[in-house]
């Protein structure tokens, strides 16, 4: 009996993951070695465009693990959208396709992500959108409120933004994975994430500047980060945070000590990244993969 139209294409994809079953553990510790490796190569480009002699080396290392549980916090964000808790299977998962990000076309890691997604297409989109609408909601509304406080009142209307999606996963109840109690767990969760990114943003451009105006960074670095998001073709936002957190601030700072800082942000940031994936990024074992599914 020939199988229906819309059931052949899920036929072909269970073949081609039988036949790719075998080859899992290797081609997971290929994907680990390539990921670690991203990650080294765009490290040391980052070190190559900061100077040492203008950084103090003390804030710098105090940066670093704010930065990495900022890190570490938006891998968990995804495990508990997924999974509804956090697992190491998912947080490993993360960690891994986060470095694609850095590849053209700025979609590979999300993309990646999606086909670990059991379920319908529509479940794959679902988790992945609902990570980038909470986490960019969780940026933007405190980034918000941290520039309203530093100066313009008008930003605060702004603050909002995390409600969006969590109003959606509301709405949208019953049909997506991500359920209203799975939202509401990881807009806590990107919240405090972005408080930890604050921090360590604050850190490393006081690393270049000495005294700054805290709210002012903690706001720019914040909605930076979310026009890196939000600009899809530039991989990992490149360029575009360090322009929008210079504008920000131009006139707090010389442009110089302001790109310096961007600049350093992102070493920081790169290496907090490889640290998480040394230890959060190592493929699991079947064993594990197996009851994680079940």
């Amino acid at each position: 009996m020939v199988a229906p139209a819309p059931a052949r294409p899920r036929t072909r994809l269970a073949t081609v993951r039988a036949w790719m079953r075998p080859y899992a553990p290797a081609l997971r510790i290929a994907g680990f070695v390539a990921a670690v490796g991203i990650v080294v190569w765009m490290g040391v480009r980052a070190a190559g465009e900061v100077e040492p002699d203008e950084l103090a080396w003390g804030w710098l290392a105090a940066a670093l693990p704010a930065v990495a549980l900022w890190w570490l916090l938006l891998a968990n964000g995804w495990a508990l959208l997924v999974e509804g808790r956090t697992t190491r299977r998912d947080v490993s998962v993360w960690c891994r396709t986060q470095a694609l990000r850095f590849l053209p076309g700025g979609i590979w890691a999300p993309a990646s992500r999606a086909t670990v997604v059991h379920g319908s297409m529509a479940e794959k989109i679902a988790a992945v959108a609902g990570e980038n609408l909470l986490a960019l909601g969780a940026a933007v509304s405190l980034g918000s409120i941290a520039m309203a406080i530093a100066g313009p009142i008008w930003w605060i209307g702004l603050a909002p933004a995390l409600i969006a999606p969590v109003l959606a996963a509301r709405v949208l109840d019953g049909r997506i994975r991500v359920t209203p109690r799975r939202a509401l767990q990881g807009a806590v969760n990107y919240l405090l994430a972005f408080l930890a990114y604050a921090v360590g943003a604050v850190l490393v451009q006081v690393a270049v500047s000495g005294a700054v105006d805290v709210p002012l960074v903690a706001g720019a670095a914040l909605l930076a980060w979310a026009a890196g998001l939000v600009v899809v073709i530039a991989p990992s936002g490149i360029g575009v945070r360090e322009l929008v957190y210079v504008e920000l601030m131009a006139s707090s700072l010389p442009a110089a000590e302001l790109a310096a800082g961007a600049v350093a942000l992102r070493l920081v940031s790169i290496l907090a990244e490889l640290g998480v994936l040394l230890v959060a990024g190592r493929p699991t074992p079947p064993a594990a993969d197996a009851a994680a599914a079940t």
